[in-house]
C-alpha cells in the first residue's frame, strides 16, 4: 500500500469514485499480505503467501480460476510499483454447478465461490466491505459467463455471523454440523465392516460416479414447492485444491504428507459408500481436525429421487434414508464405518476430532452408532453457508434448494 496515504482523508463507503477492480500481481500480494493476519492460521506470512501460489497453481485455480478484487479509490494516487491503495479485498473462485428446474432438466453452469473477505482494521467503520460486496454481486451477474449468458448462483461462508451478507442478497442455508472424537487403533473394536483408504489416484473415478448419480438424482426429483434447485460439483478438481492446502500445511507443520484422502467401503450387495476428507491444522490439537468433505452412498437405478442426494428442505445429505429397513441398516453401517476409519485417520495425525456438515438423519444415526452422545450443532457464527441467486427472478415465495451443501465447496 502507498505508505503516504492519510487514512483519516479516505472516502467513505458511498463515495461515487470508489471501484472494484482486480488486482495485479504486486496488489495481489499486497492484499495476501494484509489479510495474513485472519486467514493464515499456523503458518507464518511468508508461507501463509507460498500456500497461495500454490493453491493458484491447482486445476481448480490456474487460468483464471481464481480471480483477486480490491476496492480502490479512482481519485488516489498509485505507488511507484502501481499498487494502489487497497480499502477491502476478496476473491472468487470458478466452480462447476449444477441447476435444475421442473420444465427445463439440469444444466451445467459456471457458478463462483467467494472467499477471503477482508477490511484492514484502519480502514473498517467506513462501509469498505458492504460497498465491495454490493459491487461484486453485480460483477457475478456475468463474470466468466458466456457472452449474452447470466450467472445463476454464487456462494460464500460467512465467518461473521448471519445477518451481514444476508442484507447483501446472500441467503443463509442449513449450517449445522456433527462431531466425532478421534480413535486411537487400540479403541477400534467397533466390529464393522472391512474398510479401504482412499489414495488421491482412487478420487477422479470415484468423483465421477458421484458427479453422474448427482445429475440423475436431480433430473429425476419431484418438485413440489420448490422453483429450484443447485448444486456445486464434487469434482476431482476441487477436492484436489482442498488437498493442496491440506498437502502444504501437512509438509510444514508435521514433516510427512498425507496419504489417506478418505475411505470406501462395501456392503455384502456390493452397494459402496465412501467419504473424502482433509486435515484442518489449528494452533493446538483441539482446533485440528478433520473434515469430511463429502460423504456418499452408491445410488442404484431403480431407487426413487432424493435417496442420495441433499436437500435442503430435508436437511438430508447423500445417503438419505431408504425405504428398506435391511438395505438402510446396511448402508448405516457402512456409513459408520467409513465415519471411524476417519476417527483413527484424525488420531494418527494428532487431531481432536472428526467434523461432518449437514448430515442427514441417517448418518446422525451412523454416527451414534460410534459415539451414542454425538448431537447436531447448528453454527452461528462461523462458515455460514449462503446463497445468492443471480439467475431470471423468481416469485418471492419461491424456494432454492441446495443440494450436496457439504464442505467441499467451502473456499
Amino acid at each position: 500500500m502507498p505508505s503516504t496515504v492519510d487514512v483519516a482523508a479516505l472516502p467513505n463507503g458511498s463515495s461515487p469514485t470508489l471501484q472494484l477492480v482486480q488486482a495485479n500481481y504486486d496488489e495481489m500480494i499486497e492484499s495476501s499480505r494484509m489479510n495474513a493476519v485472519s486467514w493464515r492460521g499456523p503458518l507464518d506470512v511468508e508461507a501463509y503467501l507460498e500456500r497461495e501460489a500454490c493453491l493458484r497453481g491447482t486445476d481448480l485455480g490456474r487460468n483464471g480460476g481464481i480471480t483477486y478484487w480490491i476496492l480502490v479509490d479512482r481519485a488516489a494516487s498509485s505507488s511507484e510499483k502501481g499498487v494502489r491503495t487497497i480499502l477491502a479485498s476478496c476473491e472468487t473462485i470458478k466452480k462447476r454447478a449444477l441447476v435444475a428446474r421442473p420444465d427445463r432438466g439440469v444444466k451445467e453452469v459456471v457458478s463462483h465461490g467467494i472467499g477471503s473477505v477482508f477490511c484492514p482494521v484502519a480502514h473498517r467503520g467506513k462501509g469498505y466491505a458492504q460497498r465491495m460486496l454490493a459491487e461484486l454481486g453485480t460483477i457475478l451477474d456475468t463474470w466468466q459467463q458466456k457472452e449474452g449468458e447470466k450467472g445463476e448462483f454464487t456462494a460464500l461462508w460467512s465467518d461473521i455471523g448471519k445477518k451481514f451478507y444476508a442484507r447483501l442478497g446472500w441467503t443463509v442455508y442449513a449450517s449445522s454440523h456433527i462431531t466425532l472424537p478421534a480413535k486411537s487403533a487400540s479403541d477400534h473394536s467397533h466390529p464393522l465392516l472391512s474398510v479401504t483408504k482412499l489414495a488421491s489416484e482412487d478420487l477422479e473415478e470415484l468423483c465421477k460416479v458421484d458427479e453422474a448419480s448427482l445429475r440423475s438424482t436431480m433430473a429425476r426429483s419431484t418438485w413440489s414447492d420448490v422453483e429450484v434447485r443447485v448444486s456445486l460439483i464434487p469434482d476431482a478438481a476441487t477436492m484436489q485444491w482442498h488437498h493442496a492446502r491440506e498437502d502444504f500445511l501437512s509438509l510444514r507443520l508435521c514433516s510427512r504428507l498425507p496419504s489417506a484422502r478418505g475411505a470406501l467401503a462395501t456392503t455384502r450387495n456390493g452397494r459402496r459408500a465412501w467419504c473424502v476428507w482433509t486435515r484442518t491444522f489449528g494452533p493446538t490439537r483441539q482446533e485440528s481436525v478433520l473434515n469430511i468433505l463429502r460423504l456418499v452412498v452408491e445410488a442404484r437405478e431403480e431407487e426413487t429421487p432424493m435417496d442420495n442426494a441433499v436437500s435442503e428442505q430435508s436437511v438430508a445429505t447423500s445417503d438419505d434414508e431408504n425405504r428398506d429397513d435391511e438395505n438402510r441398516d446396511a448402508m448405516k453401517h457402512a456409513i459408520s464405518a467409513v465415519l471411524e476409519q476417519a476417527q483413527l485417520e484424525a488420531s494418527d495425525w494428532g487431531m481432536a476430532s472428526v467434523v461432518f456438515w449437514n448430515p442427514s438423519p441417517l448418518t446422525i444415526s451412523a454416527a451414534k452408532e460410534l459415539d451414542p452422545s454425538v448431537v447436531l450443532t447448528d453454527r452461528d457464527d462461523e462458515s455460514i453457508t449462503s446463497l445468492r441467486w443471480h439467475g431470471q427472478p423468481l416469485p418471492a415465495s419461491a424456494k432454492i434448494d441446495w443440494i450436496a451443501n457439504e464442505k467441499y465447496g467451502w473456499c
